[in-house]
């Protein structure tokens, strides 16, 4: 029988709740509430830092990492503050009420590079009542230092941003009005692209990083063609604040922090193969029952095999890596069992007051790592268990905001037999050696969630998702992934067969059922035992569908010759050192235009 689990959650108007049952992924959509309260009177609580320890488990470098750092990026930081800064309401026209901010002077080749970046972090800091508001970045912008002139606009918005607002909102409830960037001359494709950068789901701090697109990737012909690099001159950005409140905030003032991160990376991302930088973890364990497991030499062997796959899963597409993981603990007694088991809905909480707690011991590590929440459960009410979720698609690099990490879930009742943790997974093996195939399937998965979250994390969408009866059906913002079709039905699931039997995608000439068929002679059956044969063509750009972040179409299991056929369910060779075969899954990872959002990310280096 499958089970259901949840995989994510996100809370924007455009994306609902995820569901998988079994391989599938299936979303729902949700409206954005205006906040009901209008009693401004009340000071928004600035969370704070939580009380952690340096852990003892040391990871193993060679399971956990590889090394595999550019040596090619540099990157300057710096803080502007604003005060006294007018808001308006999500329905409401921006007139004059966005705010400049001047970003300096830069040098195209010096300052950023071949693959260099700005990106910018804002948050309101003293909102005074219920709710919050969004800094809605509506131009970033790059002028003629000796003339003045418009050499490049980032963000072209149409007229009814400025005129109608965001949203139209009717008793409390609002959805998406016609305001939208133009395709054709904006570095955010739709309305989805740049919304999602705007409205986070948890708290109200947004991030943005420019360049977002580039022409020169193969079939990304929708960006502008000189969009996919930094020219030189003066640089500006305007804000629109943009309040959740149900009442009127036309005579409230509020400050504002702008973070800027400038990373200069002299050498170009590469193909697949090469070695395009890694990122950085911080890895804290929440809760006694996580912390008492990583001390343990089981628990710690898993800890380390559990990050060599996110490792691997990794650099098989976009050659990016992990380089270094710091390790805290969130005891029991410093408050951690708050969190231990979390409510979706107090993940922003823990995201902001431990990524604070990392900060209060190593203030370096701020836009440095990306902060992993390893909690025992993550609970929805009416919903499962959730296996794992992002603060946003793409994350600040910033401490202390309801987006700062990602977490997941390392015992999930239910989903495994028995109660799986840290310290029990991969009973057979040996502390001295545990090969990929004697490594559980519900441990694998674990890190192939990880692997998905840091994806979001790092600005990836999914590739495709699924439709309802009442909305479109959505996808990522890459035009070198196929749009895969659904099937229909009440819950309009979505499986890999539905790409496999997709005939219109970007690769016109090669679609995947024609060209992975005339490869293989029928198509290539690995995974039996759901509602559809799913197939897939590694070799086929056709059938390519970005499975870093549809990881859930993949049985991530190695083959041996011993080893059970493709369509069985694999068994660990009786042997005390099996042979590792190959991987039964596709090693595109990550596609050609997610390799190029990745890179200009300053969480890699």
């Amino acid at each position: 029988m499958v089970s259901i689990r949840i995989v994510e959650r996100k809370q924007t108007f455009f994306t609902g709740i995820l569901l998988s049952v079994a391989v599938f992924l299936i979303s729902s959509c949700a409206k954005l509430s205006e906040v009901g309260g209008c009693d401004l009177g009340t000071p928004y609580a600035t969370p704070t830092a939580a009380t952690l320890t340096t852990g003892s488990w040391t990871p193993s470098v060679s399971g956990a990492g590889s090394g595999n750092a550019k040596g090619s990026v540099t990157e300057t930081k710096s803080t502007l503050f604003f005060s006294d800064k007018p808001m308006v309401r999500f329905n409401e026209g921006w007139g004059s009420n966005e705010f400049l901010v001047d970003l300096g002077t830069y040098s195209g080749g010096t300052s950023f590079g071949p693959n260099g970046s700005m990106s910018l972090n804002a948050e309101v800091t003293n909102y005074p009542a219920e709710g919050g508001a969004y800094p809605v970045l509506t131009s970033f912008y790059v002028n003629n230092a000796s003339t003045g002139t418009l050499i490049r606009e980032y963000v072209n918005l149409n007229a009814t941003c400025g005129s109608l607002g965001m949203y139209s909102c009717t008793s409390g409830s609002c959805v998406a009005n016609g305001c939208a960037p133009s395709g054709t001359s904006s570095s955010f494709l739709t309305r989805t692209d740049w919304d999602q950068h705007q409205i986070p789901p948890f708290g109200y701090a947004t991030t943005n990083t420019f360049p977002h697109c580039d022409a020169t990737v193969s079939g990304w012909s929708t960006c502008p063609a000189s969009f996919g690099s930094l020219p030189d001159g003066h640089y500006y950005a305007k804000y629109v604040l943009v309040s959740d409140s149900n009442c009127s905030v036309t005579d409230k003032l509020v400050n504002v922090k702008v973070t800027k991160i400038v990373k200069r990376d002299t050498v170009a991302r590469g193909p697949a193969s090469s070695t395009n930088g890694a990122i950085n973890l911080n890895i804290i364990l929440v809760g006694s029952t996580n912390i008492n497991d990583s001390h343990t030499p089981k628990g710690a062997q898993n800890l380390s095999l559990l990050y060599g796959e996110v490792n691997s899963l990794l650099k098989a597409g976009a050659g990016v890596g992990i380089n270094d993981i710091k390790v805290f603990e969130w005891a029991d007694a410093n408050g951690g069992s708050q969190y231990s088991q979390v409510a979706v809905d107090d993940l922003g909480t823990m995201f902001a007051i431990g990524s604070k707690g990392v900060s209060a011991l190593d203030p370096t590590l701020e836009s440095n790592y990306i902060n992993v929440f390893m909690v025992r459960d993550i609970t929805s009410s009416g919903a499962g268990t959730v296996l794992g979720l992002s603060g946003a698609i793409l994350g600040p690099q910033v401490n202390g905001t309801y987006t700062s990490g990602l977490a997941f879930s390392t015992h999930v009742a239910g989903f495994a037999s028995g109660n799986p943790s840290i310290a029990t997974y991969n009973t057979s093996c040996t502390l001295a050696s545990c090969p990929r195939n004697f490594q559980e399937k519900e441990f694998l998965e674990m890190g192939a969630t990880i692997a998905h979250e840091l994806g979001h994390y790092l600005g990836l969408n999914h590739p495709s998702e699924r439709k309802s009866s009442s909305a479109a059906q959505r996808s990522d913002q890459l035009s070198d992934t196929p749009l895969c079709k659904d099937i229909s039905g009440p819950s309009y699931y979505m499986d890999q067969y539905d790409c496999y039997n997709d005939t219109t995608n970007v690769f016109a000439s090669q679609t995947c059922p024609a060209a992975c068929d005339g490869n293989i002679g029928g198509g290539h059956t690995y995974l039996t035992g759901f509602t559809k044969s799913q197939y897939f063509c590694p070799t086929i750009p056709g059938c390519q569908f970005n499975h870093l972040m549809w990881y859930t179409t993949k049985l991530r299991y190695q083959w041996t010759a011993t080893m059970a056929s493709p369509g069985a369910t694999p068994t660990p060779i009786p042997t005390p050192t099996p042979t590792p075969g190959p991987w039964a899954e596709d090693g595109n990872q990550i596609s050609n235009q997610s390799s190029a959002l990745i890179q200009w990310n300053p969480y890699v280096k």
